[in-house]
């Protein structure tokens, strides 16, 4: 998959011209223009920025392709594939991790453990850290092909997506592992994007002498915007439109930090934070892009795949689903019978709540583990969808995870015990024995960020 490129597809690599894309939350400094690539968009590159608090996860999506950058800290594994669950992934074919802090590769044991790999990147820094050991040690006794990133060299994953490797150079710089950090530029059509890992300042001064291509659309903020990253110098040459700081809220790193704060604030026209912001999802065709929050207006509605290929399906049947997507139109009336698009809620919503529950199925139970079940209902007047939520008895054990189900208001929809066939009305946990205690038990309903969204307590 990985291969170095040739003269010619180098000299075009560094001739390509980006275009510009942007969507703000932050507030736009007078100075800068607005973005003009934005667009409402359905295009079949997307790229998540998920939420996982003080450390990095990206999630790259890509027609029949999965790439996973990074994947937190060891307490956020489980998030992880739960959103990688909730999008339909069933096999990731890159692992990147760009160097063995905990905050990058905690949760790559959850992840190797839950999907298949095709292939892992690593930066390949000695490190003698017991997590990085025991993640080298689970690469190795699975036999996933491990690749050493090194400069120059590109990912050949799809003939239309472009994915080289920046750094770190062949000689590394020094031994600190944030400098030598994998940074990659991901290109589709006019629109890159540029994950930098924590790459720091060293790693950019290298960079800035002009035989790597950095103009990119989207920037991943260095060392969850860390002042010893994010040079005026870098991003200057880069020149994003937007700018994405994974970072925890009230770290105590301070990150981001006020210089580069105001770095980006002079520079960028968005910038968005997933300790504001939530996970970020931005889409593109290749020409505009899209950018939804999960703590935006409408959550996050477009994340669920186009393309539903063998692999990677999506336990829908169709290969496209029409969800209204929210708009907003200025000076436009509508006709008195034009019906507005449902508000779809991507996490929190209040609206859903466990109607009625049954944990001690007639008869023997375990005869007739679909006598076990619970309802769960839409009271309000928007979708819901119910991606990756979680169900789970009192000890929290081994829960249910929901497929990509949309519930409609008024709708409701019935998980059951054992195992059947999933349709519009029931889903089936496909356990083999009872969950539910008959003398009594609590049913706990959370959303796929862990929010807890409903209890219930019955027998």
């Amino acid at each position: 998959m990985l291969a170095r490129p040739a003269v010619a597809a180098a000299a075009c690599i560094l001739l390509l011209v980006v275009g510009i894309l942007g969507a703000g939350c932050t507030g736009l400094p007078a100075t800068l223009a607005v973005p003009s690539h934005q667009a409402d968009n359905s295009g079949d590159l997307r790229v998540c920025f998920l939420d996982v608090g003080q450390g990095d996860s990206s999630l790259v999506l890509f027609r029949d392709k999965v790439i996973l950058i990074d994947a937190g800290e060891i307490d956020q594994g489980d998030r992880v594939v739960r959103y990688l669950n909730a999008v339909g992934v069933q096999k990731i074919d890159l692992l990147v991790a760009t160097h063995p802090h905990s905050d990058h590769i905690g949760g790559m044991q959850s992840v190797l453990a839950a999907f298949p790999v095709g292939e892992v990147l690593d930066s390949g820094m000695p490190s003698t850290s017991a997590l990085y050991e025991h993640f080298l040690e689970t690469v190795d006794r699975k036999n996933i092909p491990y690749t050493v990133a090194e400069a120059g060299k590109t990912i050949d994953l799809d003939p239309s997506l472009q994915v080289l490797v920046l750094s770190p150079p062949e000689e590394r710089i020094g031994d600190d592992l944030n400098t030598n950090s994998i940074m990659l530029r991901m290109s589709y059509g006019n629109i890159s994007f540029l994950f930098t890992g924590d790459a720091g300042n060293p790693a950019e001064e290298r960079l800035l002498d002009g035989s790597s291509p950095l103009r990119s659309t989207v920037l991943k903020v260095a060392h969850h915007g860390s002042s010893d990253a994010s040079s005026h110098a870098f991003i200057a040459a880069v020149r994003p439109e937007v700018a994405v700081i994974s970072v925890g809220k009230d770290n105590p790193y301070g990150h981001p930090h006020h210089e580069t704060l105001d770095t980006l604030s002079a520079l960028v026209p968005a910038v968005y934070r997933t300790d504001h912001d939530g996970t970020i999802l931005i889409r593109t065709d290749g020409t505009s892009y899209s950018v939804a929050t999960a703590n935006g207006p409408g959550g996050i509605p477009a994340l669920l795949p186009v393309t539903l290929p063998a692999g990677n399906s999506s336990p829908i049947s169709d290969t496209t689903i029409p969800i209204p997507v929210p708009t907003v139109s200025l000076n436009l009336t509508l006709p008195a019978v034009t019906i507005p698009p449902l508000p779809l809620a991507f996490g929190n919503a209040s609206s859903v709540k466990m109607s009625a529950v049954r944990f001690d199925a007639p008869g023997d139970d375990r005869l007739n583990l679909n006598g076990e079940w619970v309802q769960v209902s839409n009271t309000g007047d928007g979708a819901v969808l119910l991606a990756g939520w979680t169900l789970t008895d009192r000890s929290g054990t081994d829960p249910f995870i929901f497929p990509a189900v949309v519930l409609l208001p008024g709708e409701r929809i019935t998980v059951y015990t054992g195992n059947g066939t999933m349709n519009d009305t029931a889903l089936f946990m496909g356990r083999t024995e009872p969950l539910w205690g008959n003398a009594g038990d609590t049913a706990f309903l959370r959303d796929a960020g862990g929010n807890l969204i409903d209890i219930r307590q019955g027998a």
